[in-house]
C-alpha cells in the first residue's frame, strides 16, 4: 500500500496522473452524456468547452483554497472563498452552454445532444460531482502525508529518548561496577585478573551489541552473569545469591540492558544496606510467547520505611520508561516494597 501512495506521488509522475485523470474524465462523460443518441465526438467537443472550467475549479480548490486556509485552520474564510469560486465556475458553466441553448451550432445543435446535456441541473451537478471526487483525492493524500511524517516524527523522537535513556543506562552501570574493580585492586586480591576479563567481556557488549533494537536473551543472560560475579567478589560471604535461570533460554529477543538494571538496583539499594545476611534470589523463565523475570531481595530492618526505595533510582525509572516506549501495552512491572524484602517482576511479550 505505502509503496502504492509512493508511486503516485512522486513528482515525476504528477504530470502524467493529471492528464490521466482528465482523460478519463473527458471519456466518461463524452460516454454518459452521449450514449442516448449516439452522437459521441459532438458531445465530445461540447464537453471540451466546459472542462476547462473543471478543471481550474478543481485546481483552485487543491492549490490554493485547501492548503492556504483549509489546512491552515481559517475555516470560515475557505467557506467564503470556496462559495465564490463556486459561483464563478456556475457563471462560466452558464455562458458557455448559453449559446447552445439559444443559437446552437452548425456542428452542435439541441437536436443532436442528448437532453440531458442541455439540463443545466443535470449538467452541474455532474461537473461538481468531478471537481469533487478531484478535491477528495487530494485530501486524502494530505491525510497520508500528515500521518506520514507524524509517524516519521514519533519514530525519531522514540529512537532519541531511547538513545537518551540508554547512555543514562550504561554510565550508571559502569560507575558501580568501577567501583567495584576499584575496592579489588585495594585488597591487591588475585582475582583481579579475572574480574578485568568480565568487565572486559560486558563493555564489549555495551559498546558492539547493546544499541541493536532487539537482542538474543542469552547475551543479556550472560552479561548478568559476569555482573553477579563481580558483585559476589565484592560482598563475599555477605551475600547469600541465588539466580535460577530457565533451560529454554536461547535465541528468544528482547530489548538490551533491559534486565540488569533490576539486578544492579537490588544491589544498590538492598545488599548495599546490610552488613550482614544479605540476599537476592533471581529467577529468569521463558514459555513460547512470554519472558518472566523477577527479582528480590533482602532491605535493611534498621533502615525508616520512609527512605527505602520506590522507585529504585535513575536506573529504574529509565528502564520503565523504555518498557513504555517499546513494549507499550505488552509487559507487566509488579513492585512489592516490604519492609524486609523488595520484589520486582517482569512479564514481556517476548513474540514482539
Amino acid at each position: 500500500m505505502e509503496q502504492f501512495v509512493f508511486i503516485f506521488s512522486k513528482n515525476r509522475f504528477r504530470i502524467f496522473w493529471h492528464i490521466l485523470f482528465w482523460m478519463v474524465v473527458l471519456i466518461y462523460y463524452t460516454a454518459f452524456f452521449g450514449h442516448q443518441n449516439g452522437y459521441y465526438w459532438l458531445t465530445f467537443k461540447f464537453i471540451i468547452f466546459l472542462l476547462p472550467v473543471s478543471i481550474t475549479t478543481t485546481y483552485v480548490f487543491n492549490y490554493y483554497l485547501i492548503p492556504k486556509y483549509l489546512l491552515t485552520n481559517r475555516v470560515w474564510l475557505f467557506s467564503l472563498l470556496a462559495f465564490y469560486a463556486l459561483v464563478i465556475s456556475f457563471y462560466l458553466i452558464s455562458l458557455i452552454i448559453f449559446p447552445f441553448l439559444v443559437l446552437g451550432t452548425k456542428s452542435i445543435s439541441i437536436e443532436t445532444l442528448d437532453k440531458s446535456i442541455l439540463d443545466i441541473y443535470f449538467l452541474v451537478v455532474g461537473m461538481y460531482t468531478v471537481i469533487l471526487i478531484a478535491v477528495l483525492i487530494k485530501l486524502l493524500k494530505y491525510s497520508y502525508e500528515k500521518q506520514t511524517l507524524n509517524l516519521q516524527l514519533l519514530q525519531e523522537k522514540t529512537e532519541a529518548e531511547l538513545e537518551m535513556l540508554r547512555s543514562q543506562i550504561n554510565p550508571h552501570f559502569l560507575f558501580n561496577t568501577l567501583n567495584n574493580i576499584y575496592t579489588l585492586s585495594l585488597k591487591k586480591s588475585d582475582q583481579t585478573p579475572e574480574v578485568v576479563l568480565k568487565l572486559s567481556d560486558m563493555l564489549d557488549y555495551l559498546l558492539y551489541e547493546s544499541n541493536a533494537a532487539k537482542v538474543p536473551l542469552i547475551k543479556e543472560v550472560k552479561l548478568i552473569e559476569n555482573y553477579l560475579y563481580l558483585q559476589q567478589i565484592r560482598f563475599g560471604n555477605r551475600l547469600k545469591l541465588n539466580f535460577k535461570r530457565d533451560d529454554k533460554i536461547g535465541e528468544q529477543q528482547i530489548a538490551p540492558m533491559l534486565l540488569l538494571p533490576f539486578v544492579e538496583n537490588s544491589f544498590k539499594h538492598g545488599v548495599g544496606k546490610h552488613r550482614n545476611n544479605a540476599w537476592i534470589d533471581i529467577d529468569l523463565t521463558v514459555t513460547a510467547n512470554k519472558i518472566v523475570f523477577s527479582v528480590k531481595n533482602s532491605q535493611s530492618e534498621t533502615e525508616p520505611i520512609r527512605k527505602k526505595q520506590t522507585s529504585g533510582g535513575i536506573g529504574l525509572t529509565n528502564v520503565q520508561k523504555r518498557l513504555n516506549l517499546i513494549y507499550a501495552n505488552h509487559y507487566n512491572l509488579n513492585i512489592e516494597n516490604l519492609d524486609k524484602s523488595y520484589s520486582v517482576k517482569l512479564i514481556l511479550n517476548s513474540s514482539l
